[in-house]
């Protein structure tokens, strides 16, 4: 009997250890976030140091909510503090980006560069095809302007000057890119040039499988597998100006350089062109 009701302390104290370890860990993974959220609130007041005091409470009025917003929105997957080690994080190919180092692929800017606002805008509003990276066009043109806000919060990388550039102009959509004849002719000129400087990572079919391209690893640490040019949609944007922009800009964190400086504008749309003629090849050969 005095076995017995050992045996009964011992779960029960056993039990209780583990509820206290357990309170223990929530508590400390609460003061984590509450510190990095202070810290980050008293960062962002000594960057705004500058401004007038009416300023200085509107953004940090569009910091709050905009912190609010992320934790309802984004924290899911870009992690509670923005480090991209969210709850689904670890289940995805395609690793949500951590805002905390500063880099993003998907600008307007010259390579190397921190993206603009409506940069950040256009990828909340679209999403990134063939990732879990939705598109948000329910929120509110103030909800993305206060997410922005608090995203830019996350980095000391946006109080850099140095990397702070206008973006580079897109020209227009040239008049043979509508008219199919025309814009063949122009992809098959492009075709050298696209062996010459994509096919080593791209591959010479565009399918993504090149010898370069094979063991990358981008700046945070995950594999980099080459964009698949033949499937029927493109991370950055299915548009012809779309494509222009990631051809001229690149993507930063990546071995995908931006040919702004390399190239002539009208060499970028050739290669824009015969990207287009790459598109849905993948799918057609498997029908």
């Amino acid at each position: 009997m005095r076995c017995f009701y050992w045996a009964r302390i011992q779960i029960a104290s056993n039990f209780m250890n583990r509820v206290n370890s357990i309170l223990w860990t929530r508590c400390f993974r609460f003061l984590a976030v509450f510190c990095l959220s202070i810290g980050s609130v008293f960062a962002f007041s000594v960057n705004a140091e500058d401004e007038s005091e009416e300023a200085r409470r509107e953004r940090l009025h569009l910091y709050l909510k905009g912190r609010y917003i992320f934790q309802k929105q984004c924290s899911i997957c870009h992690g509670a503090t923005g480090r991209g080690d969210g709850e689904w994080a670890a289940n995805l190919i395609n690793k949500p980006r951590n805002f905390r180092t500063g880099i993003f692929k998907f600008r307007t800017t010259p390579f190397g560069m921190l993206p603009t606002a409506e940069d950040l805008k256009r990828t909340i509003r679209s999403g990134i095809s063939g990732t879990a990276m939705p598109y948000f066009k329910d929120l509110s043109d103030g909800d993305i302007d206060s997410l922005i806000v608090y995203i830019q919060s996350l980095s000391r990388q946006w109080d850099d000057e140095d990397l702070q550039a206008e973006p580079l102009r897109i020209p227009d959509t040239p008049e043979w890119f509508g008219q199919e004849s025309l814009r063949r002719q122009h992809a098959k000129r492009a075709g050298d040039r696209f062996l010459q400087n994509c096919a080593i990572c791209h591959g010479a079919k565009g399918d993504g499988d090149g010898p370069g391209g094979k063991g990358l690893v981008d700046v945070w640490g995950f594999p980099s597998k080459p964009a698949s040019l033949s499937d029927e949609h493109h991370k950055s944007g299915d548009g012809p100006q779309d494509l222009y922009r990631t051809i001229a800009t690149g993507m930063n964190g990546t071995a995908m350089v931006g040919f702004s400086r390399a190239f002539e504008p009208g060499q970028i749309w050739e290669l824009v062109a015969y990207v287009k003629g790459l598109e849905g090849q993948a799918s057609r050969e498997v029908e």
